[in-house]
């Protein structure tokens, strides 16, 4: 039982990591050996063995079950739920470049020289917090008003908007 708890745990633990931090999907190769693929089997195994177990069966029965739902969930996430995912990854009409322009609120100080974050509402209506590098020679502090001025792979470049 043991050894499922501790399947069930890595396993839940993995999945989380590779849909917040990870891209979905496989790239090249075989897509049951990426990163999620191997997390969800894992996940599944963990899953199956503890249903088994506690449903009384013998160790070859709750290994049988832990294995089928490996199987059950790495073909259904990969057959059925990535497909949609990367599907829907592609399907956005905006890039990171219809940021400038937008005026948004410093969340994270920005000093001279450094990085901070700012919080804006991009064209769809979406909170987004992003990143942000300044210009200025003094540093923009917390709630402060700034301009998108351009955009980089990392950053959003600010420029402070005067009080009014």
């Amino acid at each position: 039982m043991a050894v499922y708890l501790a399947a069930f745990v890595v396993g839940g633990i993995a999945v989380l990591a590779a849909f917040l931090l990870s891209d979905i999907g496989h790239g090249d190769g075989m897509p049951f050996l990426s990163l999620t693929g191997l997390s969800v089997g894992l996940l599944g195994a963990g899953t199956g063995g503890l249903v088994g177990t506690w449903l009384g069966l013998g160790p070859v029965w709750a290994a049988v079950l832990a294995a089928a739902c490996a199987i059950v969930l790495v073909f259904t996430l990969n057959g059925l739920l990535l497909p949609y995912l990367r599907k829907q990854q592609s399907n956005s009409h905006r890039g990171r470049s219809s940021y400038i322009g937008l005026l948004g609120t410093v969340t994270l100080e920005i000093p001279p020289g450094g990085w901070g974050e700012v919080s804006f509402v991009d064209a769809d209506g979406n909170r987004v917090f992003s990143r942000a590098k300044s210009a200025e020679v003094a540093a923009l502090p917390k709630a402060s008003r700034v301009y998108i001025a351009d955009i980089d792979s990392d950053f959003v470049h600010v420029v402070a908007v005067p009080e009014t």
